[in-house]
This record gives C-alpha cells, sequence and structure tokens, in this order.
C-alpha cells in the first residue's frame, strides 16, 4: 500500500493541454489539510496550476481499522476562462514493481445480466506483457461485470472497489518488471468553464495477506459492514423478507387494492418483516405499467383510495411498507414528458424512452420534490428504484465535441446527490437500489442503498429453466455474497432445497410452484413463464402452503446474524445442473456459524468429502444437521472432523443445512 499512502503525487492521472499530469503536479503549488474523523484520517491535498487556474484536490480516507485507503479526485476550474483540454482522467494510475517469475491472478465476477451466471467468479492469470480491461455495458456499473477487483500476489493480495455509477472502466498491464492499474471512466474529453468542477470516481483499495484470496474478499466485506452499508440511527440496515403480487399481475393482467388487501394479513401470518408493492399501481387508465413511467400519479381505477390504507394496514401488522419507482425512465407522452420535457434526455437508439436528467439542478429539485410527497402521502418505508435501461447512449448524444464525459459525469453526481437529500428529507427510509435487476451496485450505491432484487433471473425470467432456476440463484448469491454482505433475492418454491438456495440475507416471495410443475430443463419442452405460473399459489389462494412459508422465514430469521460474518465457498462455484454448491458463514466473535450443502437435481453423488473453514481443531462444537426445517438434534464434533468431513444428501435435488458452535470448556 506505500505507493498509495506514502506517496506526494496524488494517485490520478489525466493529460492536460496535451501533457501528461504526472509532468505538472509535482511542480504545482500545493497545500495540505489532514483531519481525524470516525474512520481514522482525512487529508486533503490540493495542487494549483498557477497559469490556468486548475485545480485538483484529493481527498484521502485512511482506515484506523483495516490496511485500506480510499480516495475521491475533484478537479476545479478557478481561472476566468475556459481550462485547456483535460483529457483521459483516471482516478486510479499505479504502477507496482512486480518479479518476472511471480505468479500474479486477478479474481473478479460476471456483473448482473438476467443470466444463470451472474456473479459467477472469474478469475485470470496475469503473465507478462497480458493486459486485462473490464468495463460495464451501457452504463450502469454493474451491468455484466462487477467493479470489484481481487488482485492475488505471493502472500498478499490487493482489492479494489469502484465506486462509480455508470461507465467505468478498470485495466491490467503487466509489462517487464511491473505492473499498472488504472481505473476511473472511459472515456474523458474536456474543458471546464470558469468556476466549475468535477469528480473522479471514488477509489478504495484494501490489503491482505496470506495465500488465499477469500481473505481478501472478506475484508472487503467487513470494512463494507464497518464504513459504507446504510445505517438507521447507527444500525445497520439489513434485507427484509418480503412479499409482492407483480407476478400475479404477470400471470392475470389484474392489479387491485382488493388483491393486495386480502394478502397481506396472511403475509404477517408468514412473519415477513415487509409488504411490497411493485410496478402497477400509477400512472392513467390503460396503460400498462412500463408505459406509464413518466406519469407518477396513483391509478385510481386500481387504487381507489390510494396507497395509504395498505402502508397503514402493513404497519398495523407490524410490517414495513416498499413501493417501487422508475424515476430516471420516462416514456413519450407521459405527465412528466408533457409537463416538463426540458428535463429529459434523448437518443436516436431508442425513441421509446427517454432519460430523466439527474444531472440538471432544477429536474432533480423538480424530481426530489415529486418522490418526496409520494414518499410522506402513501407512508413508505423503504423507496424501491428501479433503472430498466441503458443510460449510456443518452449521455454521449448530449455531450458536445469538447465536453466528451461531462453529462456522465453531471448525470451520476445528480444521483447521488438525489438520494442523499430523499434520505435526509426521511430520515428513517432506506432505499433499495434496483436496475434490471444488480445492474448499478458500486461502492458508491452501497454506501447509500441495498440491492433487494440483484438478478432479474430472480423473476419470470428464470420460471422456465426449472430446476436451473435454483441453481441460479445459488450462483448468484454465493458469487455476489463473495463480495457484498447484504441483499436480497427472490423465491418461488417453499421446499427445504428452494428456500435455502434463494437466501443470502433477505428474499421476496409471491408464489409457491411445486417442482414437479416446473418444465424439464433438457430443452424437450418449451415453457413460457406464464404457463409455469398458471400451475402455481399466490396467498390470493386458500391452499397456498402459508405453515411452509412460515417455517421457512423462521430458519431465515435464525441465521441472520450470520449473514453478518466471513463468508467461504466450500466448493467451487459453477453453474452446471451436475454440480454440487456448498458455502458457510462464520461468525469469530461467536465461535458459531452455517454452512449451506446443496445436492443439485441432475447430480449423480449422493456425498461429498467436504471441510469448513476457520473451525479450531482442537475445539469441541456442538452441530446439527438438517435436511428439513425442523431443526435436528446437537452431537458433538471436534474440529477437526469439522474440517474434513463425508456430507451425505440422498435426495437430488436436496439440501443440508449445518449449524456449529463451538463448546465452551472448562
Amino acid at each position: 500500500m506505500q505507493f498509495v499512502e506514502n506517496s506526494e503525487i496524488p494517485p490520478i492521472s489525466f493529460r492536460y493541454g496535451g501533457k501528461d499530469s504526472g509532468e505538472m503536479l509535482t511542480g504545482w503549488p500545493a497545500e495540505i489539510f489532514t483531519e481525524i474523523n470516525a474512520r481514522g484520517e482525512l487529508t486533503h491535498r490540493s495542487v494549483k496550476d498557477p497559469a490556468t487556474g486548475l485545480k485538483v484536490t484529493v481527498h484521502t480516507q485512511k482506515f484506523n481499522d483495516f490496511s485500506a485507503v480510499e480516495w475521491l479526485a475533484e478537479i476545479e476550474n478557478t481561472g476566468v476562462t475556459d481550462t485547456p483540454l483535460i483529457e483521459d482522467i483516471l482516478a486510479l494510475d499505479v504502477s507496482v514493481p512486480i518479479p518476472d517469475q511471480e505468479r500474479l491472478r486477478l479474481h473478479y465476477a460476471n456483473g448482473s445480466a438476467c443470466r444463470l451466471d451472474d456473479f459467477l467468479p472469474q478469475a485470470v492469470d496475469l503473465s507478462p506483457h497480458v493486459r486485462q480491461s473490464l468495463s460495464p455495458v451501457g452504463g450502469r456499473s454493474s451491468n455484466g461485470v462487477f467493479p470489484f477487483m481481487n488482485l492475488q500476489r505471493k502472500d498478499c493480495g490487493l482489492v479494489l472497489a469502484i465506486g462509480w455509477s455508470g461507465q467505468w472502466q478498470a485495466r491490467f498491464e503487466r509489462g517487464s518488471g511491473s505492473l499498472r492499474v488504472t481505473a476511473g471512466m472511459e472515456r474523458t474529453r474536456l474543458r471546464l468553464h470558469p468556476g466549475e468542477k468535477i469528480r473522479t470516481p471514488r477509489i478504495l483499495l484494501v490489503l491482505w495477506e496470506g495465500d488465499d484470496p477469500e481473505i481478501g474478499n472478506n475484508q472487503i466485506r467487513r470494512i463494507l459492514l464497518s464504513h459504507y452499508l446504510p445505517r438507521i440511527n447507527d444500525q445497520l440496515v439489513t434485507p427484509p423478507t418480503a412479499q409482492c403480487l407483480q407476478a400475479y399481475f404477470y400471470l392475470t393482467g389484474e392489479a387491485s387494492e382488493r388483491f393486495e388487501m386480502k394478502a397481506l394479513p396472511k403475509v404477517a401470518a408468514a412473519g415477513a418483516d415487509a409488504y411490497w408493492i411493485d410496478a402497477c399501481w400509477y400512472g392513467e387508465q390503460g396503460q400498462q405499467w412500463w408505459e406509464a413511467v413518466g406519469s407518477w400519479v396513483i391509478n385510481r381505477e386500481r387504487f381507489p383510495h390510494g396507497l395509504k390504507p395498505i402502508s397503514d394496514a402493513a404497519h398495523k401488522a407490524g410490517m414495513k411498507f416498499v413501493l417501487w419507482f422508475e424515476p430516471e425512465r420516462v416514456r413519450p407522452n407521459s405527465l412528466l414528458h408533457r409537463e416538463h420535457p426540458e428535463f429529459l434526455l434523448a437518443c436516436e437508439q431508442d425513441a421509446t424512452n427517454l432519460l430523466y436528467n439527474l444531472g440538471m439542478p432544477d429536474a432533480r429539485q423538480h424530481l426530489t420534490d415529486l418522490i418526496s410527497q409520494l414518499i410522506d402521502e402513501n407512508g413508505v418505508d423503504i423507496y424501491r428504484q428501479d433503472f430498466n435501461f441503458d443510460p449510456l447512449p443518452y449521455w454521449w448524444a448530449a455531450d458536445e465535441d469538447d465536453r466528451i464525459g461531462m453529462t456522465e459525469i453531471r448525470y451520476v453526481d445528480g444521483l447521488y446527490v438525489f438520494w442523499d437529500e430523499i434520505r435526509r428529507r426521511h430520515p428513517a427510509l432506506w432505499i433499495d437500489n434496483c436496475a434490471s435487476g444488480g445492474r448499478r451496485i458500486d461502492l458508491e450505491t452501497l454506501s447509500r442503498s441495498l440491492p433487494l432484487w440483484p438478478s432479474d433471473f430472480h423473476d419470470v425470467v428464470g420460471l422456465p429453466f426449472g430446476g436451473g432456476l435454483d441453481v441460479g440463484n445459488q450462483c448468484i448469491n454465493a458469487g455476489l455474497a463473495r463480495w457484498v454482505p447484504l441483499f436480497g433475492g427472490g423465491v418461488w418454491n417453499f421446499t427445504p432445497y428452494s428456500i435455502r438456495s434463494g437466501i443470502i440475507g433477505g428474499f421476496n416471495f409471491g408464489f409457491h410452484i411445486e417442482h414437479g410443475d416446473f418444465p424439464p430443463d433438457d430443452g424437450s419442452t418449451i415453457v413460457s413463464h406464464i404457463e409455469v405460473l398458471a400451475k402455481g399459489k399466490t396467498l390470493l389462494d386458500d391452499d397456498f402452503p402459508l405453515d411452509d412459508a412460515r417455517s421457512a422465514i423462521a430458519e431465515w430469521r435464525s441465521l441472520q446474524p450470520f449473514f453478518l460474518g466471513d463468508f467461504h465457498l466450500l466448493l467451487p462455484l459453477t453453474i452446471s445442473y451436475h454440480d454440487w454448491c456448498a458455502y458457510q458463514f462464520h461468525r469469530s466473535d461467536m465461535e458459531a456459524g452455517f454452512a449451506l450443502f446443496f445436492r443439485r437435481h441432475r447430480s449423480p453423488f449422493p456425498t461429498m468429502e467436504i471441510g469448513l473453514r476457520s473451525i479450531i481443531p482442537d475445539a469441541q462444537y456442538e452441530v446439527s444437521l438438517s435436511t428439513t426445517y425442523q431443526e435436528a438434534p446437537n452431537q458433538r464434533l471436534s474440529g477437526k472432523q469439522l474440517t474434513g468431513m463425508s456430507i451425505e444428501i440422498s435426495e437430488a435435488p436436496g439440501s443440508l443445512l449445518m449449524r456449529y458452535n463451538r463448546v465452551a470448556t472448562k
């Protein structure tokens, strides 16, 4: 970490008037101010060009409790004329000496793309003269690739987390005897007008020591829990278990206050934490939900009394109220389009959608007031913001030739201002970050929100995959949990195998579909999601398995404290229907944890040799092995037995929940 912490030159770079910034920054007059905060030491270092007035300030945060450093750079024109061109701004640009013979391995992950392999771990060896470049698709920060990376060296490594909810790029270029790592926006070529200031992506580097990259992954989980994830009244926000009838609309085309009020008491009886209304509550008569975005008025045909009676009933039953919005997408001829066309961005590639320009202060103020009023009037506890299209073409179309990247910068910064103001006005509110599932998860969004729906594969999209739906849920949950401690998910079946496949953190349910009613996954039968839904049961049906839902939620609740612990993959994570999946959560402060083992539906193997992690070999543990929701009696096992044992699951598909805690010795 010395190349960051002790460097006199900020670890950023750009070209200014055709010259590399490294040639100039060391010669410009500098000012340094350091303060102590709750995290550790925060240093503000500014340098200024005497000739043009360009000022560069890097805010660098060191942590008392982690070998980590975070920084954010600001670039400001304090002069009286436009600056020369500022190009290729990199928020991170460092070179590290690496002997050619040393193995260097980059661990990263898929992002969300509404696929079975969302968040699947990836790795590549960075041999001498190898280059690896990563960037998302279309301007949403985790669309296709995840903005967290783990660079493994011999006996140590470095985790890189990027905070930019737009189009970032990270590059790893290994030359002879060194590695260059850069990260920043994908395109910047702009002039700043007098008085203008812009920011770069936020960069977090976390150093770890050892020979296992999971050490680094658990370090980033810990620092997110300690310093980044949202809190209300100094308490971590944790994902709920919630119910939503949106899929019932997909099946029937119907949504109404009557349906919601009928389902709500059963949701409370099952023990859920939150009642969730997704799309279909707004817009003008006769519109589908995707046609109505931009018309943020309650649909009185479906909800004649508004949504307040539903939120009041949820609160009376001890549940929070979740409400869905998609404020950044505006359809032509919607209310926002008719009333404020000046707030919208367009692009030739997609005439059916307009982008609400959060980078415009007047537009942002109008939207903040509108959303805030709806939150107040409808008793919203969890503000769910979705984002179902790519903004990058709109940003590029709005840029002038000498202002490339400016629209994106203003927009992304405006998103943070918008969310921060919503949270300031509603201190007890928290934000659910959705973007066609989990396509906008990064360091900045995680500091303001939690992703309760990290992949649209959880949605009706996954239903035609049959048994592959549970395999996808296992991959999505375990893959994302390697980096992010708290998030949600979705389940469609209340058997222990399906529920355990779909829960890490929290989950949302609406239907119960029997395993036998899912289609085969061999492609022999082409089935639509509507055909699968038609065989399911909702809480509107008298024969919905409420007791199973209650048992599933009770088991999930008993495991909640361990989601805050370290996460270990016990087997390589794959999407093969023939493989097993296994992972573990461990709380060192409690000397306890749990492990889940999944024998997938096509696996021919009834047993698997697996060892737990973070176990003391000569200690004694109480262990229960449960295939059903009924917790099995405890047995006494040694730590040595737990670090190498044979797990048997007789059914395929089948699951086993192992709970363990260390026995105190006298």
